[in-house]
């Protein structure tokens, strides 16, 4: 059975702040921790909106995952989740393709995920079952995105904004992707629209009859405007708290994702537009289906490899077991960064190797070489 042991940074991003871009450090260290006092295998998930731990023979409290993070258990209890049995699985891979993600559609957990896997096997918290997962979540995404465009943003939004600016002139489009590119062409037949740019040679993203404006300009604009729509797509706020107040008697709307203004401002959100989203359902349910037949040839290959009792899965249990059991003496030793990683990489390899031969040798018959005298 899988478990999923998480927290969800998006109801206090503050608070998870320092979590955020320290890749293999945070996930070694946290790994490393968590070992301690949890005996059976595990791997830890950390992308820019959540932390997790995956596991398959037992739940992991959330409390050993906050200490491991150096999270406050009291300050964290309102942001956690925890997902069992075959809706574990489907969430590992909805997670991968990052259809649950605040930034709807992204790419970039593939990374994340194959990093945690990485680093997991480095650390010996891993086994044969959590990297086939884990593995398999990364190609499904990679399929996902190449198949379909999971980045979408429904007309019906644009169209209801259009609706609600109907009695203004000038608005003002932080943002010059793709959601930023349609609602600038739905508005432009009947207002003035100014778009920023992050890149100002990028002018060619601008729709025809839009006016270009660089985003560190982005407040003369807003002040300038008497509607402003973001919808970017970056992780830090557009406009601050204090920036917004200077804003008050605009038509504020944060059309962004993941959402972009403070919680704070009053602005109107995707979620008080109350519009259908036919183009995003028909993506989740795609996804979702996909994701389901996913799990089914994995449970398909947990069976055959315990029914086969495969050599090489049974290696790189005893090779993970093994990097387990040597992981605090190896981490006492005083060596550099880079050289920790690869003696461990090489002792997993190693232990692995020597199974697969000690394996395959007695399948044809050879007797060990250390009983021949």
């Amino acid at each position: 059975m899988a478990w999923v042991t998480g927290l969800d940074f998006t109801g206090n991003p503050e608070l998870f702040r320092h979590l955020q871009n320290r890749g293999e450090e945070l996930l070694v260290s946290a790994g490393r921790k968590i070992m301690r006092s949890v005996r059976f295998p595990f791997v830890t998930i950390v992308t820019c909106d959540r932390a997790e731990i995956l596991s398959f023979d037992g739940a992991v409290p959330h409390e050993t995952l906050e200490k491991a993070l150096s999270v406050s258990p009291i300050a964290a209890s309102r942001f956690r989740y925890s997902i069992s049995g075959d809706e574990a699985l489907l969430h590992v891979f909805m997670l991968s393709s990052g259809i649950i993600s605040p930034l709807f559609g992204e790419d970039t957990i593939i990374g994340q995920m194959t990093e945690a896997a990485s680093c997991a096997r480095i650390i010996g918290s891993s086994s044969p079952r959590l990297d086939k997962l884990l593995g398999m979540a990364a190609s499904f995404s990679r399929r996902m995105h190449s198949a379909m465009n999971l980045r979408v943003f429904d007309r019906t939004i644009a169209d209801e904004v259009a609706e609600r600016v109907s009695g203004i002139s000038d608005v003002l489009i932080v943002g010059s992707g793709e959601a930023a590119r349609l609602l600038a062409s739905v508005l432009l037949p009947s207002h003035r629209v100014t778009m920023t740019l992050r890149d100002p040679s990028k002018t060619y993203l601008v729709p025809p009859g839009a006016v270009p404006a660089p985003y560190d300009e982005r407040m003369r604009c807003a002040l300038c405007s008497e509607a402003v729509i973001s919808a970017s797509s970056g992780l830090y706020h557009t406009f601050t708290e204090e920036e917004a107040l200077q804003l008050q008697g605009k038509m504020l709307f944060d059309l962004s994702s993941p959402p972009d203004l403070p919680l704070s401002v009053p602005a109107v959100r995707v979620s008080d537009l109350g519009v259908p989203e036919p183009e995003k359902e028909a993506a989740v349910n795609a996804v979702t289906e996909a994701a389901r037949d996913e799990i089914s040839r994995f449970s398909a290959w947990c069976r055959r490899s315990e029914e086969a009792g495969s050599i090489e899965v049974e290696a790189e249990a005893v090779a993970y077991e093994s990097m387990r059991r040597l992981s605090g003496m190896i981490s006492s030793l005083t060596l550099s960064p880079e050289t920790e990683k690869a003696l461990r990489l090489s002792v997993i390899d190693s232990v692995r190797k020597a199974c697969i031969s000690r394996g395959f040798g007695k399948k044809r018959g050879k007797p060990d070489s250390r009983m021949v005298q």
